[in-house]
């Protein structure tokens, strides 16, 4: 493990650290578009930090923070990982020498290192350290239908008859966000998706699965009707938001609905009342399997509606090479606080603890039975509870080209699924 190449830097808000490398064949390290699996080491510098961006191809920080990369060394199938154990955000940058540098904001520098044989042997090693993938659900396999904007449940129902009428295996449909009354949680729009209660025992009348979305953000605003929004009162009766510095003020964004609260996932307080809302919208709307999207977390605006403070977390003295180059660009203040320290420690393990939580949730309805449960935001360790899918894609040659080496780093990663 050679850190000649280059100086250690230790500094407040700057850590950084060289690594020479015996080869040019380096994989992994993400969550980004990487064009070919093999990293190209010709001056590259991939930043990291989670963020709500599509895979657009360009070299920026999209939704997930996974800090390993595996070197394979020329002629002697020997291999060794590297493991940076830090959640602040950072840079990776590779050059031709071949050597590695890591670039941190915060936390310390906790590297593990992974030695076999073959590759395969370095990823055994790693995944024992971060946890080993979770089991899908057989039906899980299947091919799944979603889209987002389907209009009614009637348009829903319409493709998963023709798709029935020709015989075309299909084992899951998905309903992205327009479900919900006024894109709200754990609501449904009784107006177009008016049947939703039903709908899982049509899919259960011919062996198939229902999944629903669910977004972290939660609306501060009454319902259509006029009624309390509940799932609001609720965790407003328990406190389980992420707070302004003070930390005891709500930090308010803007999210699909309109104005929102964020749920603090790294409190166990927030879990007990995000499986207790889980479970009342399944008594109403019976579903199979959850996926949670916008976790990076994403927020409309910058910071708050209330903006953020000038300081050292929202404007640290050094800002890695990450989209817009301002910190809480499509997210939250960094000094807002959460159970877990303030969010410029743990901004990219939102996506974590909210699979986390959903988990539980998922425990708690399907006891003794493996369910599904796919997230877009991954962090270290993320596949012993969430499968993930590689974003907002296009829908293009590229993107599909693309997501054969994305599916290979997340093997790397321990997310099979």
């Amino acid at each position: 493990f050679d850190t000649t190449i280059g100086p250690l830097q230790y500094a407040d808000q700057f850590l950084q650290l060289s690594i020479k490398l015996p080869s040019s064949n380096i994989y992994g390290v993400g969550e980004h578009v990487h064009k070919q699996y093999r990293h190209d080491v010709n001056w590259k510098t991939w930043p990291l930090f989670s963020r709500d961006i599509g895979p657009s191809g360009e070299m920026h920080n999209l939704y997930g923070v996974q800090t390993f990369f595996l070197c394979l060394e020329d002629n002697t199938g020997a291999s060794f990982g590297v493991f940076l154990m830090n959640s602040n955000a950072m840079e990776f940058a590779v050059q031709p020498a071949p050597a590695v540098t890591y670039r941190t904001i915060g936390g310390i520098l906790d590297f593990y290192i992974f030695l076999g044989n073959t590759p395969e042997q370095v990823v055994q090693e790693y995944l024992k350290l971060v946890g080993l993938p979770m089991l899908p659900s057989y039906w899980s396999l299947g091919f799944q239908l979603s889209r987002w904007n389907y209009g009614s449940l009637d348009e829903v129902k319409r493709v998963v008859e023709r798709n029935r009428a020709i015989g075309l295996p299909f084992d899951a449909q998905i309903t992205d966000i327009d479900y919900m009354e006024e894109k709200k949680d754990f609501t449904y729009d009784k107006v177009k998706f008016q049947d939703l209660p039903n709908f899982a025992a049509f899919m259960h009348d011919y062996g198939q699965k229902y999944i629903i979305i669910l977004d972290p953000a939660i609306s501060t605003k009454n319902l259509v009707d006029g009624s309390p929004y509940g799932s609001f009162v609720r965790g407003e009766s328990k406190k389980v938001w992420v707070n302004e510095s003070d930390g005891v003020t709500a930090l308010v964004g803007e999210v699909w609905p309109g104005e929102t609260v964020f749920p603090d996932f790294t409190n166990p307080d927030c879990t007990s009342w995000w499986v207790e809302e889980c479970k009342l919208f399944y008594n109403i709307v019976p579903y199979d399997g959850i996926w949670i999207d916008m976790n990076e977390v994403s927020n409309f605006i910058k910071g708050s509606i209330k903006g953020c403070a000038q300081n050292d977390l929202n404007y640290p003295p050094f800002t890695p090479n990450i989209l817009e180059n301002l910190m809480f660009s499509k997210t939250l203040c960094m000094d807002a606080v959460q159970k877990w320290g303030k969010h410029y420690d743990v901004h990219s393990l939102y996506g974590y603890s909210m699979a986390i939580s959903t988990q539980k949730a998922i425990e708690a309805l399907f006891p003794g039975k493996r369910s599904f449960l796919i997230s877009r935001s991954t962090f270290v360790g993320s596949g012993k509870y969430t499968g993930h899918w590689l974003g907002d894609n296009a829908a293009i040659w590229d993107h599909l080209r693309w997501s054969i080496p994305g599916m290979l780093d997340f093997n790397l990663f321990g997310i099979p699924y």
